[in-house]
């Protein structure tokens, strides 16, 4: 299911500081149950986002994966590379300046495959995908609904999705992330997240995870966050 890969594109963030930025997120399953510990941080350079890193733990504290990103056409495009330690799984996509390089390496004797998009302005790559939220989250909690092209390197592809408020409770911002086609969106999955509109910080994400379990599954997962201070 293409759901299963855009995982990766909710979990990084605080808004935009000085300096570097750090928070932590632990992701449990449908029973509750610790799955792994992301450990993010991300680096700022005149008020915007440069370049940010992701490192996961299992529940034994042992590494099984990194996601390294930067930002230099903007928060929007985030150029990555993404590994899966226990699958052997590879991907990311190199931004430039009229074109999209996507590539990924689906175990570890496979041979790399790639393909390339033409930039546009409406697609959202990798970290961008929180960038973007964090830079429209009053447009977003007004009501306004954002059609993107979500580039996703593990299928070698982009898809049409959209991003819409589901609700406002206190401080919290709901968001949605779905498929753009209604008869689609009616058997496809979708990604839940939570934002205080105070501190733009992301809060709560629910939806599959972008990481396989050790029985090479990708579980729905919900994952909270705390930052430092």
């Amino acid at each position: 299911m293409i759901i299963i890969f855009v995982a990766l594109v909710l979990i990084l963030g605080t808004g935009k500081l000085p300096g570097a930025a750090r928070k932590m997120g632990k992701a449990v399953n449908e029973k509750g149950i610790l799955e792994y510990v992301e450990y993010h941080t991300v680096i700022y350079e005149n008020g915007n986002v440069s370049e940010s890193q992701t490192i996961y733990y299992d529940a034994n504290n042992t590494k099984i994966g990194e996601l390294i990103s930067e930002y230099s056409f903007g928060p929007q495009f985030g150029s990555y590379d993404f590994r899966d330690i226990r699958a052997q799984h590879q991907d990311g996509a190199k931004v430039a300046v009229d074109r999209i390089r996507l590539y990924r390496k689906q175990s570890r004797e496979a041979d790399i495959e790639e393909t390339y998009l033409a930039k546009e302005e409406n697609q959202i790559v990798g970290q961008g995908f929180h960038q973007f939220i964090v830079h429209n989250l009053e447009q977003i909690a007004q009501g306004e609904v954002f059609q993107i092209q979500l580039v996703l390197p593990s299928r070698l592809d982009q898809y049409e999705f959209r991003i819409r408020k589901r609700k406002i409770n206190g401080d919290t911002l709901y968001i949605r992330l779905e498929i753009d086609n209604w008869l689609l969106r009616m058997f496809a999955p979708h990604v839940d997240a939570e934002y205080d509109l105070k501190t733009r910080h992301l809060l709560r994400y629910e939806g599959i995870s972008n990481l396989e379990d050790a029985a090479g599954k990708h579980k729905k997962v919900t994952i909270t966050y705390s930052y430092e201070s």
